[in-house]
């Protein structure tokens, strides 16, 4: 039997919440339930038709798997590993590329932990056993830099740069940072030497360091153990899931990480800037800001930009997914679609930064491979969001600050905001938070309007003309 109730939520988008209740195989009453939200091009009378359908095939897909009428899919001795890729299996069908990979990313670590557990063993005492595992793992972090000879062996075998990033299937921009001693990840190091048939240790200087994971990896892999676990029990094959936060309270995974720049660090960075090339200037003090993620301001399109009413829409992220390649996605939440409030500084940088890539496009012709995008790579395409990294760590060294990461840069926009009173809800509403308690649970050491207070309060931090950040 299924029940079908209408709901609206603040916007006036309808949804609808679809409840079956059925006799499972082994007698009980199990109850399940599911939101669909239909087309906007569908008349009341097709959305009735539409909601009648997909809650009889939902009813059905349930009855299959928990009535009886074909084996149960598991039972309380399938071993959780086995059940955990079941789980992963249905993600491709209502998440999104990247969120399936990160997913699978975490099993891949944590299936060496969970290995001859069953599904019925995960009581309170063996997730704790669990966790404390995964809080124990520890990660290689490497320092890669080019030696001096890299250029003299490359050319050594290869006539020109473009048959050798080729061959090694990097871009030409990540072989010119190489080039450069910028700081490169393993796996492109690993292809460099591999392409030229020589140990890694001979062409860069490579240092590692063994260190803990970052909290949000090791709340990834605490979340297949929680979604796995609820997946059992929603299904009716174990009766609770210990794993759900009411019966262990962790701390939000980011309040740990959350570092962000003292207000005469971000002055002094955006003074910095003004030594920079525009897009590197645009870049930093885009994020700072207004607090977007790295892959939210590498997905922007000009288009997004209203110059008229000093405001920029968020609605995509461009992001580089394990064995996926780069991608564009929405944003991390529905939340993260929204549309900002922007200074009158951070416009006049944008006019600048406009003003190149005007040049820039008009010099390459028919070499410029881009349309609308934001930012961009010499050639026109999206600018890599790795990139922005490097870039700002040649800031920070000009600077003499220590090292931040890109996200920092995004603290330092909320911390900022919060310092200067803006109210939580209002800052989580900038930042794309889904919640405002998200905005307290992790920036809650930082707490002590509305969006156009909040974008005026930003730019009272900071110089509104560059001559006035020099003289600071």
């Amino acid at each position: 039997m299924y029940f079908i109730r209408k709901r609206e939520n603040s916007k006036g988008d309808s949804t609808y919440q679809i409840i079956v209740k059925i006799t499972s195989f082994n007698g009980e009453t199990v109850q399940r339930a599911m939101t669909w939200k239909p087309k906007h091009n569908l008349t009341e009378k097709q959305i009735d038709l539409a909601a009648k359908r997909v809650a009889k095939e939902f009813e059905s897909q349930i009855e299959q798997e928990v009535a009886g009428k074909t084996k149960p899919i598991a039972t309380e001795e399938t071993p959780f590993n086995e059940f955990a890729e079941y789980w992963l299996k249905g993600l491709a069908s209502v998440k999104s590329a990247a969120y399936v990979t990160s997913m699978e990313n975490a099993y891949n670590k944590l299936k060496g932990i969970t290995d001859g557990y069953r599904l019925k063993d995960f009581e309170p005492r063996v997730i704790e056993s669990v966790y404390r595992q995964i809080e124990g793992l520890q990660n290689t972090v490497y320092k890669i830099v080019a030696k001096d000879n890299l250029r003299i062996v490359i050319k050594s075998q290869y006539r020109y740069y473009t048959h050798f990033y080729r061959a090694c299937n990097i871009g030409s921009e990540t072989l010119k940072a190489v080039l450069n001693k910028e700081r490169i990840c393993y796996e492109t190091a690993k292809k460099i030497a591999d392409c030229l048939s020589l140990d890694m240790n001979d062409i860069f200087d490579v240092e590692q360091t063994i260190m803990p994971y970052k909290s949000n990896y090791t709340e990834s892999l605490r979340k297949v153990v929680r979604l796995t676990l609820s997946t059992a029990t929603r299904l009716g094959i174990i009766k609770r899931n210990y794993a759900h936060r009411m019966y262990i309270t962790c701390r939000h995974p980011d309040a740990d990480k959350v570092k962000s720049m003292t207000f005469e660090e971000a002055k002094r960075l955006l003074q910095i800037c003004e030594q920079l090339d525009i897009r590197k200037k645009t870049i930093i003090t885009f994020i700072m800001f207004t607090g977007v993620r790295k892959g939210e301001i590498c997905g922007l399109n000009w288009s997004d930009i209203d110059f008229d009413n000093k405001k920029v829409r968020i609605v995509r992220q461009y992001e580089a997914v394990s064995k996926r390649g780069l991608i564009l996605k929405e944003p991390k939440t529905e939340a993260g679609t929204r549309e900002l409030e922007l200074s009158d500084h951070l416009i006049s940088v944008i006019q600048d930064y406009r003003k190149w890539y005007e040049e820039k496009r008009s010099s390459m012709g028919d070499k410029w491979q881009g349309e609308d995008y934001f930012l961009v790579a010499q050639n026109g395409n999206r600018l890599h969001p790795t990139q922005i990294r490097n870039w700002l760590d040649e800031a920070l060294e000009l600077a003499g600050l220590p090292h931040y990461s890109v996200h920092s840069l995004r603290h330092t926009n909320i911390t900022l905001l919060i310092a200067s009173g803006v109210s939580p809800v209002t800052v989580a509403g900038r930042v794309g938070h889904k919640k405002a308690s998200t905005t307290m649970n992790i920036y809650a050491d930082f707490l002590g309007s509305s969006d156009r207070e909040a974008s005026d309060k930003i730019n009272d931090y900071f110089s509104k003309t560059p001559s006035e950040i020099n003289g600071v």
